[in-house]
């Protein structure tokens, strides 16, 4: 168990709540690396419209769609520190009756998935590489400048160090209830 992640898990346990595992995103660089190409695609794509000779109708057009093409690349930039501040802010923790997402820019706000909806048709459980996804039927798209592990019906445990493990006592806590 991850201290820093305990200290932060610990006082959103319930009483007689134990806590089985707790820790926070790790490898979270490939996530960034999709992003970081993502803005130099359309970087790119702004400054390809702005150097090609064009007529001057052509040319007018291409001024207007490379100054939104790079507002656009302003807006992903933004999206991308958002996104990076949040999982460096998030904690993970697993207990008995709940896993917790603690997660904020500025003050941390808990987000609890209790087990016991675990393997219905609101909540089902898989493993994505180093990623568990816990969501419903009815999943959510990803917003932009929004908490990247809890999305609408879906919740998402980034960047595990030991996803395998964390996927099986989550299961055992299940079996247990």
């Amino acid at each position: 168990m991850d201290p820093e992640a305990a200290a932060v898990i610990t006082p959103h346990l319930l009483v007689g709540e134990n806590l089985l595992w707790c820790g926070r995103p790790h490898d979270t660089s490939a996530l960034l690396r999709w992003r970081a190409l993502g803005i130099i695609l359309v970087g790119s794509a702004a400054l390809i419209l702005r150097l090609l000779p064009l007529d001057s109708n052509l040319a007018d057009r291409a001024d207007i769609n490379s100054i939104g093409l790079a507002m656009l690349v302003c807006v992903l930039i933004a999206e991308a520190i958002v996104f990076h501040t949040y999982l460096s802010n998030t904690f993970y923790g697993v207990t008995d009756q709940r896993v917790l997402i603690v997660a904020g820019l500025r003050e941390l706000e808990v987000t609890p998935v209790f087990l016991d909806q675990l393997n219905t048709p609101w909540l089902n459980l898989r493993r994505a590489g180093r990623n568990l996804e816990l969501s419903g039927e009815d999943r959510g798209k990803q917003r932009l400048f929004g908490n990247p592990s809890v999305l609408q019906g879906e919740y998402r445990l980034l960047g595990l160090e030991n996803a395998g493990e964390v996927y099986h006592i989550i299961l055992d806590a299940v079996d247990k209830l």
